[in-house]
C-alpha cells in the first residue's frame, strides 16, 4: 500500500467521523453517511459534488442521497483545511466562514455549517480548571523546577507535606531491582539512598501523577513519563535546559489534556466519539474548542508562575512552526518519538524541529530509552 493511499484512507476515516457527528445533529442516519465518506475518494470523479451525489444514491438507493452528499462534502472540506494548518494557520471560525463562502460554487447547503458550529463548546472558559489534586503539583513544580542543588532536608520537608510524595520516595528506594541491602524506613533515608537528583525527579513525577489518575488518564500519564525522560535526555544533549528542567517540561507539557476531561458533558461526549473514530486529539480540540491542549496547558502553567519560555514551549508543542522557541521544537520531538498520535502526522515538522535544535534523527533514536527512576516509579505507584 502506498503512503499516499494510506494517508487518503486516514483522511476518509476522519471525514466519516465528522460526518456522523454532523449527521446526528441534522437528523441523518449514521451508517450511510459513514459508508459514503469512507468511499468518497475511491474514484477521482467522486471528489466533486455530482460524483458524491451518485455515490450517496448508490449507498441509500435514493432517499437522503442529496443531504448525505452535502454533509460528506462539507466534512471533507473541513478536514482538508485542518490538515493545512501546518502550512497556513487559521482560526477554526475563519475556516468555517470560508467554507460557507464555497457553498454557491460547490453546490452544498450552507446551513450545514450551523451544525458544525453547534458542535463547538459554548461554555469554554478562558482557562479550564484542574481537579483539587493540582495544589501539590503546583507547589512541587514551583519549588523544584529551579536548576540548583538541593539538600536532603529540603526535599524531606516538602515530601512530608504529602503522603503521595513520601510513599513514592520510599517505594522507589525500596524497589527490589535496585538491590539495596537495607530497606529505607524514613523519607530522609529514602532520599539519601537514591540520591538527591533522583529523589527530585521522583517527587516531580509523583506530584503530577494524581492529576492524570483522577481523570482516568492512565495512558496520557504513561506518555508524560516517557516524554519527561526524552525531554531530560534532549535537554542534556542540546544544552537548551538542564536535564531536571527538561524533565519538568515533559511532565507538564500535556497538563492541558487533563483539563479537557472536565469539559461540559455534551462537548466531552462529542470529543470522545471523534477521537475513538480516528481523529487525533489536537484535531478535535481545535474543532470543538478553537485551541489544542497545548494552548490550554500554557494558560494553566502561567497561573503556576512558570517562566515564559516554558509557557511558550507548552503552548506550541503541537504547532512548533508558530513559535521561534527551540523548547517548543524539543517538546514536539519528545512527543513525536513517544509514539502517541495526538496530532496529524508530519515529517516536515519533525525535520524542521530537528534542524532547529541541531539534532539528527539517529541521535533522537538513540535517546529513546526510559529513565530507570521513572521505570521504578511506574512499578511501585
Amino acid at each position: 500500500m502506498s503512503l499516499n493511499h494510506s494517508a487518503e484512507q486516514v483522511h476518509c476515516r476522519r471525514t466519516a467521523a465528522l460526518a456522523v457527528e454532523l449527521g446526528r445533529r441534522a437528523g441523518v442516519a449514521a451508517q450511510p453517511l459513514a459508508q459514503t465518506a469512507l468511499l468518497h475518494h475511491s474514484l477521482e470523479p467522486l471528489r466533486h459534488s455530482s460524483g458524491l451525489g451518485r455515490l450517496a444514491w448508490q449507498v441509500v438507493a435514493g432517499g437522503d442521497a442529496r443531504g448525505i452528499a452535502d454533509i460528506v462534502q462539507v466534512c471533507n472540506l473541513v478536514d482538508e483545511q485542518l490538515e493545512a494548518l501546518e502550512f497556513e494557520y487559521k482560526e477554526v471560525a475563519t475556516i468555517l466562514e470560508e467554507i460557507r463562502s464555497f457553498a454557491a460554487f460547490e453546490g452544498f447547503d450552507p446551513a450545514l455549517l450551523e451544525y458544525l458550529r453547534e458542535m463547538r463548546c459554548r461554555e469554554f472558559p478562558g482557562v479550564l480548571k484542574l481537579p483539587v489534586e493540582a495544589g501539590t503539583a503546583r507547589l512541587v513544580c514551583r519549588t523544584l523546577r529551579a536548576p540548583r542543588e538541593y539538600e536532603i532536608r529540603e526535599l524531606e520537608a516538602i515530601a512530608l507535606r504529602d503522603p503521595v510524595l513520601a510513599g513514592s520516595l520510599l517505594g522507589v528506594a525500596n524497589y527490589a531491582p535496585y538491590g539495596r541491602a537495607q530497606r529505607a524506613s524514613t523519607v530522609g533515608r529514602a532520599i539519601a539512598s537514591i540520591g538527591v537528583i533522583e529523589a527530585r525527579k521522583v517527587m516531580l513525577a509523583a506530584a503530577m501523577r494524581p492529576l492524570f489518575t483522577s481523570a482516568g488518564l492512565g495512558p496520557i500519564w504513561s506518555h508524560s513519563l516517557m516524554s519527561a525522560s526524552l525531554c531530560a535526555a534532549l535537554a542534556a544533549h542540546t544544552g537548551l535546559l538542564s536535564p531536571e528542567e527538561g524533565l519538568v517540561l515533559g511532565l507538564v507539557h500535556d497538563i492541558g489534556a487533563v483539563a479537557v476531561q472536565f469539559l461540559p458533558r455534551e462537548t466531552l461526549v462529542t470529543y470522545r466519539n471523534l477521537v475513538a473514530s480516528g481523529c487525533p486529539a489536537t484535531y478535535v480540540e481545535r474543532l470543538l474548542l478553537g485551541r489544542d491542549h497545548g494552548e490550554i496547558g500554557a494558560g494553566l502553567i502561567a497561573r503556576w508562575h512558570f517562566p515564559q519560555e516554558f509557557i511558550d514551549a507548552v503552548r506550541f508543542h503541537h504547532q512548533p512552526e508558530r513559535s521561534p522557541s527551540k523548547l517548543a521544537s524539543l517538546a514536539y520531538l519528545a512527543e513525536f518519538w513517544s509514539g502517541r498520535d495526538e496530532d496529524l502526522p508530519s515529517f516536515g515538522r519533525v525535520e524542521a524541529c530537528l534542524a532547529r535544535v541541531g539534532l539528527a534523527l539517529e541521535t533522537l533514536m538513540e535517546m529513546a530509552s526510559r529513565d530507570s527512576t521513572l521505570r521504578a516509579l511506574q512499578a511501585v505507584a
